[in-house]
């Protein structure tokens, strides 16, 4: 293996591991947003703290049992946030938690 090949891969190494589990990574998430079909439903995790995707289920759970109406036709949740490959310090949440990146989605 050539030498610059070999600083380039120990480099990106050290930025990912950098930019996911330092504090660095809590000042770089960003916000993730949800909604449903029509938009009467919106929500949002808070990147680092706050609320997480696992709330936002049970939250859309609960809000599809208080409006049985909307719990008829199409009662998937979209999420409005773009998926950035780019962004090295997501990676980690794509890798280990991707369960949000593989909903449908929709434009704000």
């Amino acid at each position: 293996m050539k030498k610059p090949l070999k600083y380039s891969i120990w480099a990106l190494l050290i930025i990912y591991l950098l930019t996911n589990y330092t504090p660095i990574s809590y000042l770089l998430k960003e916000d993730y947003t949800y909604s449903n079909v029509d938009g009467s439903y919106t929500d949002s995790e808070e990147g680092g703290k706050g609320n997480t995707y696992e709330t936002v289920i049970r939250r859309y759970a609960t809000f599809l049992c208080r409006h049985p109406d909307k719990d008829t036709g199409d009662n998937h949740l979209y999420r409005t946030f773009t998926i950035k490959p780019w962004c090295i310090w997501e990676w980690h949440d794509m890798i280990f938690h991707s369960e949000r990146f593989w909903l449908p989605y929709k434009r704000p």
